[in-house]
C-alpha cells in the first residue's frame, strides 16, 4: 500500500511539474550545479582544461547567464505585420497567377511584383521576428 501512494504522488508531482507549477528549480542554482561539474571536468585528467566537454558546457553556462540576465531575449512575431501581409500578398499572388494563366500578359508584372515584395516581407518578419525594440549594442 505504501508503494503505491508513494508511486502514485510521484506520478502526480512529475504531472504538476509538467505543467510548471511547482517543481522547477531555480536557473541560479542550476548554474551553479553546472559550475561545479566545469570545475570538476576542468580538474579531471581524462578530460582537462581543453577538453570538448568543458567547451560546450563553458559556452552552455554562458548562454544561461545570458538568458538569466535578460541579455538574450525571445523574439517576438509581429503577426500583424504578417497577417497585413498575407492580406495583400495572397490576393496579388492569385491575381497573378490569374492572368497569366492562359499566356503572359506585360500587366502581370504589377500584381506580380506587389505579391512577390509582401508575400516575401511577410515571411521574412514570420522567420526571424522583430528585433526594432532591442537597444542596439554599443561599442566599446
Amino acid at each position: 500500500m505504501e508503494a503505491l501512494v508513494s508511486s502514485i504522488s510521484e506520478f502526480l508531482a512529475a504531472i504538476i511539474a509538467r505543467f510548471g507549477y511547482v517543481g522547477r528549480p531555480r536557473r541560479r542554482t542550476n548554474i551553479r550545479d553546472e559550475l561545479k561539474l566545469l570545475d570538476e571536468i576542468r580538474s579531471s585528467q581524462a578530460f582537462g582544461v581543453e577538453s570538448e566537454s568543458a567547451h560546450h558546457l563553458s559556452s552552455h553556462i554562458s548562454n544561461e547567464i545570458a538568458r538569466y540576465s535578460g541579455v538574450v531575449r525571445k523574439r517576438k512575431v509581429p503577426w500583424g505585420t504578417v497577417i497585413i501581409s498575407a492580406i495583400i500578398g495572397l490576393p496579388a499572388l492569385y491575381l497573378t497567377f490569374t492572368l497569366v494563366q492562359d499566356g503572359f500578359v506585360w500587366y502581370s508584372i504589377f500584381p506580380g511584383l506587389v505579391a512577390a515584395f509582401f508575400v516575401i516581407g511577410g515571411l521574412g518578419v514570420l522567420f526571424t521576428g522583430d528585433d526594432s525594440e532591442q537597444p542596439e549594442a554599443s561599442p566599446k
